[in-house]
């Protein structure tokens, strides 16, 4: 019987660890980094996410209005 492996990470990218309060600076909440898996699934990694790609994130929340 072949043993199943066990899902790999296909993309991350920062996530809030709890929405912002509308109008709260983004930058003054804690984030973490969500993966997307082979499988499908999803996983919240309580880690710092990459500065750049937080900052990339921000800034287009931002321009959105987020």
């Amino acid at each position: 019987m072949k043993k199943k492996s066990e899902p790999s990470v296909v993309h991350s990218f920062p996530y809030w660890v709890e929405p912002p309060a509308p109008g709260q600076d983004l930058r003054s909440i804690d984030w973490c980094v969500m993966e997307v898996l082979s499988d499908k699934t999803l996983r919240i990694v309580e880690t710092n996410p990459d500065p750049k790609e937080l900052e990339a994130l921000i800034s287009a929340l931002e321009k959105e209005g987020v």
